[in-house]
């Protein structure tokens, strides 16, 4: 039996935002966009898996939630915190040890992130 990584999903109040957050600060591409059911979902391929950013069509139920927190590795840790001083986003760091720096933030909805500077693999 082969269990991977597929995608997580988290529900936003502006689709359009958060979708150029994700590019900017991390440089996921559009993987795909689709309408069900009254919710617009568009797919950003993170590199290993999918970050699905769903939005209802009615303005009057945003349908806001939070995800405990979904966390990404970076081989370019350093370069990533400077865009995220860039962007004016605050940030808490924490280390493991040499090597294994964390930075803590959230993203326009609230949603946690964390960014490793070593893989937990």
């Amino acid at each position: 039996m082969l269990n991977v990584f597929d995608h997580v999903g988290i529900y936003v109040k502006d689709l359009e935002n958060s979708v150029q957050f994700y590019k900017d600060l991390f440089g996921f591409k559009e993987h795909s966009r689709l309408k069900d059911g009254g919710i617009t979902i568009v797919f950003l391929d993170m590199g290993g898996g999918l970050l699905q950013l769903k939005q209802r069509d009615d303005p009057g139920n945003p349908s806001s939630g939070k995800w405990s927190h979904f966390a990404v590795y970076s081989d370019e840790y350093d370069a990533l915190k400077a865009r995220l001083e860039k962007m004016g986003v605050n940030y808490w760091e924490m280390s493991l040890g040499p090597g294994q720096r964390l930075t803590n933030f959230s993203d326009p909805d609230g949603h946690d992130i964390e960014v490793c500077e070593k893989a937990f693999k």
